[in-house]
């Protein structure tokens, strides 16, 4: 008897959770030794790249535009940021590890349970009960860090003269950073929930289309009413830049609708530009920190608009979409290996039970789940014994979301190698495409004739766009040095020196 493909991967899917679903395996020991691999891998990378500190001069690409006090400068600050960041990574590692040792998933669960009961709820209405228990995880892992966020901008920004944040600025960020995740994730894990026990087994397909439903929704809406409630836009003023914006998206045939200037300033002395809207052929908009404009020539940031619409150009925002759906897909297909493997539950506090259909039962069993299991009647077949355990009529999909990520955190490490280097690709082809547009002629605005140095007509993008990174690079105190094993793990984005040397290439080629 034959099978098709599907058929096949399907009953191999199967006969692996099965596999999986086993109490000899000891899913708490294999769980924190993968995070201290993952740790071990990430500290040992930071440290290749601390060494890099140690060169006296800049690369030999940049010695002609970085004065040596610059390059001390760059220095001291990308030391500071690394050295913290090691210290960040011990410090979530060993918050992540106390947590499972506590096992505080089955404890959030409980005490969810119990809200759930005074609130007049039945145990089995998995929506409520996972919203509170995302609810009451929420402090319990966001309030340890706040003392690394809080350093992080208040003495290592603020040490380098990057810091604009005030405390009040900073609290406020975190206040309405916390209602919007509740208003945005609440329905979200509602409908991922509802939908994965309506589909069963076959969820994969239309969790893939509802998050990507999502994902276009989320783009299209976080500009125009999340976006603005940390930062002001405001239209860009007529003048130089905004002329040459709109030849340069006008040559593009862009469809550019409106220029915004965001008061990055507010928090950070670090500068950018983007463009958003998703939707294709749709109406597109431009968005440029005021931190740029303050530092850099029209004709700089035309050049650097040039890149930005290379993106658009080759459409890589869909791209990325593309990545990310086979991403999804792939890891949802792992999901089905653990979604029924109530071995990994019970190893982590939550004992598979289904409850009684009596209301009165199911009160009772939640109030006997709140003991500890040394209190209970032990079968022969009972998994090893916890501290701390609870029961559960049926295994939650958010708590299961949780365990497989920690499950599948040394694969997202490996995989983060491979996006990068897919972003980088793209990096790269947006600075092609940039080197290969003629500049606009000059437009004259109503406030009169542009200056030369503004304009800068007869430098084409290879070299302003040369220019701006470099001054960018040189304004943020970037590193100049790279281990390439830290640069391939961390940096989406090429290198400066990487970006510069491919410049020259392109520029003499085009001559």
């Amino acid at each position: 008897m034959t099978f098709s493909p599907i058929i096949q991967i399907q009953s191999t899917f199967a006969h692996v959770a099965k596999a999986l679903d086993d109490d000899a395996i000891p899913w708490m020991t294999l769980i924190q030794v993968l995070l201290v691999v993952v740790l071990s891998f990430e500290v040992l990378v930071s440290l290749l790249q601390l060494r890099t500190y140690s060169e006296p001069a800049p690369p030999a690409t940049l010695k002609p535009h970085v004065t040596q006090e610059t390059y001390e400068k760059s220095r001291v600050y990308g030391r500071d940021k690394l050295q913290f960041s090691i210290f960040s990574l011990i410090y979530e590692w060993a918050l992540s590890a106390a947590l499972l040792h506590a096992f505080a998933y089955a404890r959030i669960w409980s005490a969810a349970g119990v809200v759930m009961a005074r609130l007049g709820y039945t145990t089995d209405s998995e929506v409520v009960h996972s919203l509170l228990f995302l609810l009451l995880s929420q402090p319990v892992t966001s309030i340890p860090l706040l003392p690394l966020s809080l350093y992080k901008n208040f003495v290592i920004e603020e040490r380098h003269g990057f810091n604009k944040m005030t405390l009040k600025t900073f609290f406020l960020d975190g206040v309405k950073g916390w209602a919007v995740g509740v208003v945005v994730a609440g329905p979200f894990m509602a409908g991922l929930i509802k939908l994965i026990r309506w589909a069963g087994d076959s969820f994969v397909a239309y969790v893939v289309v509802f998050l990507f439903v999502f994902q276009l929704v989320a783009m299209t809406l976080y500009p125009t009413l999340i976006q603005p409630l940390f930062n002001k836009l405001t239209p860009l003023e007529d003048g130089p830049l905004k002329d040459r914006v709109v030849a340069l998206a006008t040559q593009l045939n862009f469809p550019l609708k409106s220029i915004y200037v965001i008061d990055g300033s507010k928090r950070s002395a670090h500068s950018n530009a983007y463009f958003y809207g998703v939707l294709p052929g749709g109406s597109k908009h431009i968005v440029i920190y005021d931190t740029l404009i303050e530092k850099s020539t029209p004709a700089e940031i035309e050049a650097v608009l040039a890149h930005e619409l290379g993106h658009w150009a080759h459409s890589d925002t869909s791209k990325l979409m593309g990545l990310s759906q086979v991403q999804i897909s792939i890891t949802m297909s792992l999901f089905t290996l653990f979604i029924h493997n109530a071995s990994l539950f019970r190893a982590f506090g939550l004992r598979y039970a289904p409850l009684t259909a009596s209301a009165s039962t199911k009160i009772s069993s939640l109030k006997s789940a709140l003991l500890p299991l040394s209190s209970q009647v032990k079968t022969p077949f009972a998994a090893p014994l916890n501290p701390f355990s609870v029961s559960v009529g049926y295994l939650p999909i958010v708590v299961g979301l949780e365990l497989f990520q920690l499950v599948l955190h040394p694969l997202d490490s490996l995989v983060k190698f491979s996006i990068n280097a897919a972003i980088r690709r793209m990096e790269y082809a947006a600075d092609r495409f940039a080197a290969q547009q003629p500049r606009a002629p000059e437009l004259i605005g109503g406030s009169g004739k542009h200056k030369a140095e503004d304009v800068a007509l007869n430098e084409p993008y290879t070299t302003l766009l040369g220019k701006a990174l470099i001054k960018l690079h040189i304004q943020n105190l970037s590193t100049m040095h790279h281990d390439a094993l830290y640069s391939a793990y961390h940096y989406s984005h090429p290198t400066l020196t990487e970006r510069l040397d491919e410049l020259e290439k392109l520029k003499s080629k085009s001559k």
